[in-house]
């Protein structure tokens, strides 16, 4: 026989791809849930409701404050850590593989 068997051929295509596909859908999972995700746009939300009450306060809010903008200055801050956590996330993200050897570490509790 020969070794260019059709029906073996597919068969071992069919078993790459569908191997392909659970990856990918477990690397889409482990990134959906990254804290990270959720964590920097809880932030730049924040950041960005403080920072357009900043930029329309009356001179009355800013006096209670002593003179310093604080609605302003804090949701700049609060933008600025959003950010870092989303450019975090696009640099650095998470793997199904680490997930995986993660658990290895802990002990078996059962």
């Amino acid at each position: 026989m020969a070794d260019s068997d059709p029906q073996s051929e597919a068969r071992t295509q069919i078993a790459e791809t569908e191997k392909a596909e659970t990856e990918d859908r477990a690397a889409r999972a482990a990134g959906l849930f990254d804290l990270r995700t959720i964590i920097g746009g809880l932030l730049g939300l924040y950041g960005a409701v403080l920072f357009l009450m900043g930029l329309f306060a009356s001179s009355a809010t800013k006096s209670k404050a002593a003179g310093i903008n604080i609605n302003l200055w804090a949701g700049l801050a609060l933008l600025i850590a959003g950010a870092f956590f989303l450019t975090w996330t696009r640099l650095r993200p998470l793997r199904a593989d680490d997930l995986q050897d993660a658990d290895t570490d802990r002990p078996n509790v059962e």
